[in-house]
């Protein structure tokens, strides 16, 4: 067996010194770390991605159930023979046209605000062009005018359903207080029914609006915590990640100071740019660089001392006997 290298007492000291900046780095490490920073950087914005992602999948969806409800109701307003009919659904698809080209262009806010619009404009348009008037019949109607509360919850800020709800309530209540009503509507409105008639469109406003309302604001709560637990897993992997990079990188170091202790002047740490202890590597670098020409200048002084001495040496023996010469009888 091979007798282990012995260490001498600076490098003892060296491997300390190393390990106490390793502790050192440990303590700032989760307070101070710029590359910790960074992490939650990356993890915020492809939090971000993965809703604006989320969120064209929503987009794109009703927009598609939109267009082939009004591509399903165009045969009918043709078989109707109602100008304003066919003006209705064709208003519709062409503003679902809009909301396509939108869409691919990454507008999401001006997509939803269109479908919005096709559907308050096609209930509005088919209750206020009736001919006869306001009917028994068109009531429900206002009851579609729901479906635009549904898009803004789901496809805006939750809070934008406050002012579709009220804009919607309040059209319902102008129209039905300004619009010219048949008489069968009227008689319905004088009648104990009257109340109920009026009450359950607005109603179901409320509701619907309220019961969207927290549905929407608990699922998205309920993936912020989703996100951010992946976030914080993530960040917990990079962070043994680091640990173990920076352990590794420390006994390499170590390593490094025994064998140059041992006497291995040449001896150089080789650690990547992408490495924790890159700076703390190049400057042990430059030390051992330095002590290595340290220690070739010492030699070379101690060659030259020893020159010296033997010149000196023979100078003294050459004086000597010139000396013994002259003083020697002739």
């Amino acid at each position: 067996m091979t007798a282990a290298p012995a260490i001498s007492p600076e490098g003892v000291g060296a491997v300390l010194a190393l390990r106490e900046k390793e502790r050192q780095i440990m303590a700032v490490l989760p307070i101070k770390n710029r590359g910790e920073s960074l992490v939650e950087l990356e993890a915020n914005a492809a939090r971000l991605t993965r809703e604006v992602d989320r969120r064209k999948q929503v987009v794109s969806v009703v927009l598609l159930i939109i267009s082939i409800f009004q591509i399903i109701n165009l045969p009918g307003a043709i078989l109707m023979h109602s100008t304003m009919a066919i003006g209705t659904v064709v208003l519709g698809l062409i503003l679902c046209g809009f909301a396509a080209l939108f869409n691919r262009l990454g507008q999401l806010t001006v997509v939803s605000l269109l479908l919005i619009a096709v559907v308050d404009l096609g209930c509005g348009l088919m209750l206020l062009m009736t001919p006869m008037g306001l009917d028994v019949g068109d009531l429900p109607i206002f009851d579609v005018l729901v479906v635009s509360e549904l898009i803004a919850v789901s496809l805006l800020p939750a809070a934008s359903i406050v002012p579709v709800a009220a804009s919607n309530i309040a059209f319902i209540v102008a129209d039905l207080i300004f619009q010219m009503r048949t008489p069968a509507l009227n008689m319905m409105l004088s009648s104990s029914m009257g109340y109920n008639a009026i009450m359950q469109p607005i109603a179901l406003q409320l509701v619907v609006g309220v019961i969207a309302y927290i549905w929407v604001r608990s699922a998205l709560r309920a993936i912020a915590r989703a996100d951010r637990a992946e976030e914080i897993a993530e960040l917990r992997r990079r962070e043994v990640e680091q640990r173990a990079q920076l352990d590794t990188g420390v006994e390499y170091l170590s390593q490094i100071l025994i064998r140059a202790a041992n006497g291995e002047r040449a001896v150089r740490a080789q650690l990547g740019q992408d490495d924790q202890l890159w700076r703390v590597s190049n400057s042990l670098n430059l030390l051992l660089t330095r002590l290595w020409r340290t220690g070739q200048i010492e030699q070379e002084n101690k060659q030259l001392r020893g020159e010296v001495s033997r010149l000196t040496e023979a100078l003294h023996i050459a004086r000597t006997m010139s000396q013994r010469r002259t003083q020697a009888p002739s």
